[in-house]
């Protein structure tokens, strides 16, 4: 009995450590969703010239104990943001270090970088990470996240957003990178 009173305070300690050092979030979704769209906003505004963009929709996952499998009141907030504007080779490592350059002056702290396959993370004191990445194809994506406090149970998140699709003459969406941009695809 007395050998599992003993361990009790050092599971609970365990799930504090789980956390990673993150600041117990004190905003609500709502709030986390405008944190994760100005970060997102300023990263794209600091890059010349202007990136073409979509957002994808917010997005909230519920977190849970590891342990006990119940919601722990917080809810975890993120949202991608894909570039539409077709980035060379030759013009990637300018905008990585653009990117770079404005999440340091933001209070990110450069968690990690990967020259071989273009990526970059940074990590805010409150929590709020920040990733950019290429894929194989060269799609460029930006994301955002950040944990906040449980508002309930609710529906879809507005605020997908970006500049406007072109047209293509038969009025479907179409994209032509290089007659859009031709400076970051040379």
């Amino acid at each position: 009995m007395a050998i599992s009173i003993a361990l009790a305070p050092g599971i609970l300690i365990g799930c504090s450590a789980l956390r990673g050092g993150d600041p117990e979030p004190t905003i609500s979704a709502d709030q986390a969703i405008e944190r994760i769209d100005s970060v997102l906003d300023d990263t794209f505004k600091a890059v010349h010239p202007q990136l073409k963009w979509r957002d994808g929709p917010a997005h909230l996952s519920e977190i849970k104990n590891s342990f006990t499998n119940t919601a722990s009141g917080e809810v975890s907030v993120g949202r991608h943001r894909f570039v539409r504007t077709k980035i060379s080779k030759a013009k990637l490592n300018k905008l990585i270090a653009a990117f770079d350059k404005q999440w340091r002056k933001a209070g990110f702290e450069i968690k990690s970088t990967n020259p071989r396959e273009p990526s970059l993370s940074g990590k805010a004191s409150d929590g709020c990470v920040v990733n950019f990445s290429v894929s194989g194809f060269g799609n460029v994506e930006i994301s955002a996240g950040v944990a906040a406090r449980s508002d309930g149970p609710r529906g879809g998140i507005e605020g997908e957003g970006g500049d406007t699709f072109p047209k293509a003459p038969d009025g479907g969406p179409d994209y032509t990178p290089d007659a859009q941009d031709p400076y970051w695809s040379a």
